[in-house]
């Protein structure tokens, strides 16, 4: 028997960037034609139920306000901010609706991305748990709430109903897993190849295997979340094998037969692809990193670079780094 739909709410407060609550608009009316049922049920929220003026964009209009609507889950959208300092005002100037979610019974479905992860955190609704938000933040919020656990390598992370995702696309991971929980694997396939979009950015095919956007296997999923959380030196099969249930033998042939690749390089792929992230991402010495991610030694993540790349850690990061621009602002 079908599942009841969804009732989820997307939440508009003044400054907020649209794109992404029009694409999870998109995303759960494709779901409801393709299931051929009303998988998820939407509401525009706003604190007061009144019009919001958005982000160089529109003024939308809201169905109810937050105190009224009666959602399941809801979607926090992203915010342009190009420093720390600018979100802090933002979030002095969006105080009421702080104050708001953090009434808000931590039973509910909390959904953000981006540096509107920080508004989750401003409410409380992340002290305790596991989450991550925009990469370029990472020193601003880990200083200003030390009481979330902070998960900035991982792409999407759950914590009980609450998942944060990564990036001003964020709204991709996170109704991904949406709408894995709601959808057979074919309906699923079907929505992914029509509606979602390719990583902004092309990163060596060699990491493939290990995009966690690519899988459709929500068991894939969430063992290269496990892989991540592992220091490189501890991560084995065993571990791997026990995380999914599964006994080393079985993890064996299903991983090469799911992804191509040989369990134990399919596993040190998934923390190549991690460090370099890190090293793309951040200004920090190609030992640290190292020492981060639990290779042991500057030269042992030298060897996995040689070996699976077939560069220097310094190399790569200079063909693909990210690192901010001094002026440049970020959503």
């Amino acid at each position: 028997m079908p599942s009841p739909p969804l009732h989820l709410g997307l939440l508009l407060f003044e400054g907020c960037m649209p794109a992404g609550l029009f694409a999870a608009a998109d995303l759960a009316r494709a779901a409801n034609l393709r299931a051929g049922r009303e998988a998820f049920r939407l509401q525009w929220v706003s604190l007061d139920g009144r019009p919001v003026k958005t982000w160089q964009g529109p003024t939308l209009a809201a169905d109810a306000a937050l105190a009224d609507a009666r959602c399941e889950a809801w979607l926090l959208p992203g915010l342009w901010t190009d420093s720390p300092q600018s979100l802090a005002r933002q979030l002095a100037t969006l105080a009421p609706l702080v104050q708001a979610l953090g009434q808000l019974p931590r039973r509910h479905a909390l959904w953000s991305y981006c540096a509107g992860v920080a508004l989750l955190a401003a409410a409380g609704q992340l002290d305790g748990r596991d989450a991550t938000a925009t990469w370029w933040l990472r020193p601003g919020l880990g200083a200003r709430f030390p009481k979330v656990h902070w998960r900035f390598d991982e792409l999407l992370v759950s914590s009980g109903p609450v998942r944060t995702a990564a990036g001003p696309h964020g709204y991709l991971p996170l109704m991904l897993q949406a709408l894995a929980d709601r959808l057979d694997p074919a309906a699923l396939r079907d929505i992914e190849a029509v509606l979602m979009l390719p990583r902004p950015q092309q990163w060596p095919a060699v990491f493939r295997p290990v995009e966690l956007m690519g899988q459709s296997d929500e068991a894939l999923r969430r063992l290269i979340v496990f892989a991540q959380r592992q220091p490189a030196q501890t991560l084995s099969l065993a571990a791997a094998a026990q995380a999914l249930g599964l006994s080393v033998r079985s993890l064996s042939r299903w991983l090469p037969a799911q992804t191509g690749l040989a369990a134990g390089q399919w596993l040190r792929l998934v923390k190549l692809r991690q460090a370099a992230e890190r090293l793309c991402e951040s200004a920090l010495p190609v030992k640290t990193v190292a020492e981060q991610l639990g290779y042991g030694s500057e030269a042992g993540l030298h060897r996995s670079f040689q070996a699976l790349l077939a560069c220097t850690p310094g190399e790569f990061r200079r063909r693909h780094a990210r690192l901010p621009s001094p002026t440049g602002a970020r959503p």
